[in-house]
């Protein structure tokens, strides 16, 4: 028998998720998170994913419009510099290479990308921003960039949206630490308040014996210019090639484990809004400490 599953997001806003597993005579499986205090179900029509083992599947797209992106898991927005590495570390997060990347310091993306990305049986949709600071010449001139960030930013954190669960600062190992504080101001402090958890990943640390040393180098001087980050991440986003030296090999696998367990440790399983509203219902403590490992 041919089974398809479809995922019924009846509520928009998240307050009541509903998986439903459908043959053609009936309903297999039914599978709810609700909670009735986050107001009334609102309809939305989306199918996606698969049933593992069945002949018919239908398979989730990578890149989802905002629209798909309701109530199918939740955000995790990337931001950062220009060719700091935002795209590949979306790819390593989600095993595949969903997002454009390139090996020059200009900018691939020139918009907002959402993908859809699935860690320890726990959805994300990760959120891929055009690079900051970049040059008029560059592929999303810097005031453009801003002003893109900031109208996503704000969308997310409106009343009534998906909201956002973690927000990801990505910044160059040779940034000196005062240097990262105008983004961070700018973006966590004036449009999202502080009120959603940052973590800061740091790229570029391939030549390091211990990719770990820059934070200890650097931790009290990001401090000293009030940037405080819920957890932090120093890896590398550099791919395999023929002939690459051990300890590059050993920092892209250690790298791996490391994004992956950032997203699942940090993310917020009970997003905010600017207005306080929550857009999922909560599931546990939101905030988890570094060290606490996926599967």
């Amino acid at each position: 028998m041919d089974i398809s599953l479809y995922v019924l997001p009846l509520c928009v806003d998240g307050s009541y998720l509903r998986r439903v597993a459908l043959d053609t005579n009936s309903i297999l499986h039914d599978n709810q998170i609700s909670s009735s205090q986050y107001g009334e179900c609102h309809h939305d029509q989306q199918s996606v994913a698969e049933i593992p083992g069945s002949s018919s599947q239908l398979s989730p797209p990578t890149s989802l419009s905002n629209r798909e992106t309701r109530a199918r898991g939740r955000n995790v927005v990337i931001f950062g510099e220009t060719g700091v590495g935002k795209s590949s570390i979306i790819n390593i997060i989600a095993q595949q290479e969903l997002a454009e990347t390139s090996n020059d310091a200009a900018g691939c993306t020139s918009s907002s990308e959402h993908y859809l990305a699935e860690i320890s049986s726990q959805r994300f949709v990760l959120v891929d921003t055009a690079g900051l600071n970049e040059g008029t010449e560059g592929t999303v001139p810097a005031a453009k960039a801003e002003r893109q960030l900031k109208s996503l930013l704000r969308k997310l954190m409106s009343p009534g949206s998906d909201g956002i669960g973690l927000l990801v600062y990505c910044v160059r190992n040779t940034t000196a630490p005062h240097a990262l504080a105008r983004d961070y101001n700018t973006f966590y402090v004036g449009i999202c308040q502080k009120k959603v958890p940052i973590v800061v990943v740091v790229t570029g640390l391939e030549g390091e014996t211990r990719m770990e040393d820059w934070w200890d180098t650097n931790e009290e001087k990001l401090k000293n210019h009030d940037m405080q980050f819920a957890d932090h991440a120093c890896v590398t986003v550099l791919q395999e090639y023929p002939g690459i030296p051990e300890v590059f090999t050993h920092h892209i696998k250690e790298s791996f484990e490391i994004l992956r367990n950032l997203i699942v440790n940090n993310c917020s399983d009970l997003a905010l809004t600017t207005a306080g509203s929550s857009v999922l219902r909560e599931r546990g403590a939101p905030w988890r400490h570094r060290g606490q490992r996926t599967e």
